[in-house]
């Protein structure tokens, strides 16, 4: 099997994009289990822009592509360009990005999509029974991508229930179940080879608790492709 995982990001930023601790744990963690990856990302604009400095709203629009790239060091392909066939999983850094980009959560709440392009992405992912691994907001992804291909039951984490309440509630609704798990544990819903994991959807969450979250999740990941 190629063994190439499929990095997707949604921007560069907590607040408007992918995490960025989270988004160079994951690859740290995958090269030191020996798995190569390559970054992809929606090619189009982000749904807003915020100013990281203080927290407000800015009227720039950006590229959810271009600022990925930040943080892939140029090395990045557009998501349309995604070919499952290629990569034996595929993983999703969290961030609001996560929430804003990838779906219409923000927006939509428990009535959200997932975006085209990301559905078009995940989808084979599924179907070919090959791993999908989320953190932080974006187990977003997992709830939709299962609802939409009618799965039920898939056992998906934002962490705790307290801070994670919203999401959790619109993954209930689309008839999949939260499991409260500890920052430095992965979710894993073997059946359906689902990988999801708190990372900072724990706030108070230490950099090292970040990364021990993405070490779990790549350890799980690894376990189900052996």
């Amino acid at each position: 099997m190629n063994q190439t995982v499929a990095v997707v990001l949604s921007g560069c930023g907590v607040y408007d994009g992918s995490e960025i601790t989270e988004a160079v744990g994951v690859v740290i963690a995958l090269s030191q289990a020996g798995l190569r990856y390559t970054f992809y990302a929606p090619d189009r604009a982000q749904m807003h822009v915020v100013d990281h400095a203080h927290g407000q709203e800015s009227s720039e629009t950006r590229n959810i592509l271009s600022e990925a790239a930040r943080i892939a060091r140029g090395e990045i392909r557009p998501l349309a360009e995604l070919d499952a066939a290629q990569h034996c999983a595929i993983v999703f850094p969290g961030g609001f990005g996560a929430a804003k980009n990838l779906t219409t959560f923000v927006k939509d709440g428990a009535d959200a999509v997932l975006y085209d392009d990301v559905r078009a992405a995940v989808r084979p992912f599924v179907q070919q029974q090959k791993p999908v691994v989320a953190l932080c907001a974006a187990p977003l992804v997992q709830g939709l991508i299962a609802r939409d291909e009618g799965l039920s039951g898939v056992r998906i984490t934002f962490g705790s229930y307290a801070e994670g309440q919203t999401m959790a509630a619109a993954l209930a609704s689309w008839g999949q179940s939260h499991v409260e798990t500890p920052v430095d544990q992965a979710c894993v819903d073997v059946a359906h080879r689902f990988v999801s994991a708190p990372a900072y959807m724990y706030g108070a969450a230490t950099p090292a608790e970040v990364f021990a979250s993405c070490q779990a999740a790549v350890a799980a990941l690894k376990s189900l492709l052996s």
